[in-house]
C-alpha cells in the first residue's frame, strides 16, 4: 500500500454554496456544454455572455450580475480580426477584458491554467473543442478524452472560472439531445449543464436556448434572442420551447408556442383587450405567463391604460406603458394565502386597480398613492419605491 494516498471524513470538509456566472445556466468552477447545429448561433450566444461579464452587467434572466473577472476566448473557427472582435463590438463588450492565446504548439491545458491565473479569468470559451485537440486526442474516444476532462475540470475548480465548451452535434436526429453531442458521451458527462442551442421551423429569425442538462439545480427555463446583421445579440426573454421543438424539425404538430400567438392574435385581430382577458384565455389553454409576455415582445404589444381597466392593444401609435430603465419600479407584496400564488411567476402581468404589471412583475405607476391593492392573485401591498436600474 503507498503512503501518498489522504483519506477524509466529511465532517472535515466545509460545505459550499455554488457559485454562478448565469444561474441555473452556467456555474462557476464548473464546465458547461453549449451545443446546436452549425448557425444555430452558438458561438454568438458564447460572446454576448462574455460581453455582458466583461462590463460586469446582469445576465439575460435571474436578475445577478456576472462574476468580476476577464475572459479568455479561444475560437479554431473563426478569426479574431474579421469575426470575433466585429461580434463583441456589436454586443457592446469591453475588448480589453476579453483575450485570446496564440497557440503554436497545441493547446497545453497548463499554459491555459497559467494564462488564466494571471489575468484573472473566470470565463473561458473553447469553441469548438476538437479544434484544439492534438492528433492523438480522438474526440470519440473515451480512453482519450476522459483524462482531458478530468483535467479541464480540475483547472476550472482551481481556478473558479466558468470552462464552457462550443460543441456540434451529430447526424442522429433520433435521439434525445443530450445524446447529440458531437464525440464521446464523456464531454457531456463532464459537464455539469448543456445548453442546446437552436431555431424553430417556422421562425428562424429567432433562437432558443434551452438546458437539457442540469446535475447542480433545477432546470432553467428556455430563453430566446435574437441576433442581429453585425452580430449583436438581443435577449427576449424566457419562453416554454422545448427541446423536442428544437430538434424536430419535421414535427407538424404545432407547438404551444405557436398555439398561443395565433390566440393571442386572434383576440387583438378587431380591437383591443382588456389584459385580464387574454390573460385568463391564455391560462385556460395551458399556457405559461413567460409565453404571454414572449409573444407581446415579439409582436410589439403594448399596455394602455383606459378609464376602466388596462388593455393590450396591437396600434402602432399608442403609447406603451411599460418597463424600461428609466422608470422608477414599486415593489409589491402578496397578503393573500399560499394557494393564491401558485399560478404566479415573476414575469407576470397582472392587473390592479391602478397599474399594469409588468413582464417584471412590478408596478411602475409613479401616481399611485393606495399601499394595498386587489388583483387576481389576492391583496397586495405596495412596498419601497426602487430606482430604476
Amino acid at each position: 500500500m503507498t503512503n501518498n494516498i489522504k483519506i477524509f471524513t466529511f465532517d472535515e470538509i466545509e460545505a459550499e454554496d455554488i457559485r454562478w456566472l448565469w444561474k441555473p445556466y452556467i456555474a462557476l468552477g464548473k464546465i458547461t456544454v453549449i451545443q446546436g447545429d452549425p448557425g444555430t448561433g452558438k458561438t454568438t450566444l458564447a460572446l454576448a455572455i462574455a460581453s455582458l461579464m466583461s462590463k460586469n452587467r446582469r445576465m439575460p434572466t435571474g436578475g445577478l450580475k456576472a462574476a468580476a473577472g476577464n475572459v479568455i476566448f479561444q475560437s479554431g473557427e473563426d478569426s479574431p480580426k474579421d469575426t470575433i472582435k466585429p461580434r463583441l463590438v456589436a454586443c457592446n463588450a469591453d475588448c480589453s477584458k476579453i483575450a485570446f492565446m496564440e497557440i503554436d504548439d497545441g493547446f497545453d491545458l497548463r499554459m491555459l491554467e497559467e494564462a488564466m491565473m494571471n489575468s484573472k479569468t473566470k470565463l473561458v470559451v473553447i469553441d469548438p473543442l476538437q479544434a484544439f485537440l492534438s492528433a492523438s486526442q480522438d474526440i470519440t474516444s473515451a480512453k482519450n478524452m476522459r483524462p482531458f476532462l478530468r483535467e479541464l475540470s480540475n483547472i476550472a475548480e482551481r481556478t473558479g472560472a466558468a470552462m464552457v465548451i462550443i460543441g456540434h452535434m451529430n447526424k442522429n436526429d433520433r435521439t434525445k439531445g443530450i445524446y447529440r453531442g458531437l464525440g464521446s458521451i464523456d464531454i457531456t458527462a463532464a459537464a455539469r449543464s448543456v445548453l442546446l442551442v437552436g431555431k424553430r421551423k417556422d421562425d428562424e429569425s429567432i433562437r432558443f436556448m434551452a438546458q437539457i442538462k442540469n446535475n447542480l439545480t433545477t432546470f432553467g427555463k428556455t430563453v430566446s434572442f435574437t441576433i442581429g446583421k453585425r452580430g449583436g445579440v438581443k435577449f427576449l426573454g424566457e419562453c416554454d420551447i422545448s427541446e423536442n421543438e428544437l430538434l424536430s424539425a419535421n414535427d407538424s404538430k404545432k407547438s404551444k408556442f405557436q398555439v398561443a400567438e395565433e390566440l393571442i392574435i386572434t383576440m387583438l385581430s378587431t380591437c383591443d383587450r382588456k389584459s385580464n382577458d387574454i390573460f385568463n384565455a391564455c391560462m385556460d389553454a395551458g399556457i405559461s405567463i413567460s409565453t404571454m409576455n414572449h409573444i407581446k415582445k415579439r409582436l410589439g404589444i403594448k399596455s394602455i391604460r383606459k378609464i376602466d381597466d388596462w388593455y393590450w392593444t396591437m396600434d402602432s401609435d399608442a403609447v406603451d406603458i411599460d418597463f424600461d430603465n428609466s422608470t422608477d419600479e414599486i415593489a409589491v407584496k402578496f397578503l393573500g394565502d399560499a394557494t393564491s400564488l401558485q399560478s404566479f411567476s415573476s414575469s407576470a402581468e397582472i392587473n390592479a386597480n391602478d397599474c399594469d404589471h409588468n413582464s417584471f412583475g412590478v408596478c411602475n405607476n409613479n401616481d399611485i398613492s393606495n399601499t394595498k391593492m386587489a388583483s387576481l392573485f389576492g391583496e397586495i401591498e405596495l412596498l419601497n419605491w426602487i430606482g430604476g436600474s
